[in-house]
């Protein structure tokens, strides 16, 4: 048991080192040494992002034993997706941008449309760049590979938490080198970006116990990424607003897992 929990955290550590290295080596190379376009930087940043995948199919034989990259995934998908939870997490999640924008628009005494701006000419490149990194490069680590381990060791509650905190302490680097935030600014951006991202760990969570294939990952961490391209104001006012509703999303969602649970295990005792 202590030797395969011991894997599990071997994983997360090599994967956070082989994406800081990535960051940190291949980032500064681009940027510093070759003065490298913007263009050429979201490219660089889409293959750092691949790091938990990377890591996770180099160590695949002693991550999983026994076990083949092919059936790895075909276990990963073969649990037929529920399309009307699909378009119930695609509505609620737009929903929750738009209601954070303007909440933000509230807030500040704005327009809404001083927040959210729909350019045709960008859509493209935006949508691109979000299939290509992000969820697609990170989900098979955190969801196809983790969220399974942590579960089964820590219970559904504790492997999310864990699992969250993993996923955001995996983006430091990126926190300090974009030189965005400073101060107490970037202090706040960081316990508002670790906050969320934690809540959302946990909503994912919770929806894949609805359906447990791994394209609900993929695709919730797309929507996040892709509904945030849109915003126009200052990031860490949307942030904040995406914070407050995120957490009570992910209280609501964790109080009805664990009811129904509850309700299913009476069930069964009963008969």
């Amino acid at each position: 048991m202590s030797e395969k929990k011991g894997m599990i955290w071997k994983y997360v550590v090599i994967t956070y080192l082989v994406f800081w290295v990535m960051v940190l080596g291949i980032g500064a190379v681009a940027s510093i040494v070759l003065n490298a376009s913007d263009l050429t930087m979201r490219f660089v940043i889409a293959l750092c992002s691949w790091s938990p995948t990377i890591v996770l199919l180099v160590m695949f034989k002693k991550l999983n034993p026994g076990m083949t990259i092919k059936k790895f995934y075909k276990n990963a998908f073969k649990k037929k997706i529920n399309i009307q939870l699909l378009i119930m997490i695609t509505v609620v999640m737009a929903g929750l941008f738009i209601l954070a924008a303007l909440l933000v628009a509230i807030v500040t005494g704005t327009e809404l449309s001083m927040q959210i701006e729909f350019l045709p000419a960008l859509l493209f490149g935006n949508l691109f760049f979000t299939i290509i990194q992000g969820a697609t490069g990170e989900e098979s680590g955190w969801r196809g590979y983790l969220l399974p381990k942590m579960e089964t060791k820590y219970g559904f509650l504790r492997g999310n938490i864990y699992l969250g905190l993993v996923w955001g302490f995996w983006h430091l680097p990126l926190w300090f080198i974009t030189g965005e935030f400073s101060g107490i600014d970037l202090v706040t951006y960081i316990v508002v970006f670790l906050t969320l991202i934690l809540s959302f760990s946990i909503i994912i969570g919770v929806v894949m116990k609805k359906c447990n294939n791994l394209f609900i990952a993929f695709w919730m961490h797309f929507l996040f990424n892709f509904t945030v391209t849109f915003f126009i104001g200052q990031v860490l006012e949307l942030l904040i607003s995406l914070l407050v509703l995120y957490v009570v999303t992910a209280v609501i969602s964790v109080m009805i897992h664990l009811k129904k649970n509850k309700s299913l295990e009476s069930n069964i005792d009963s008969v």
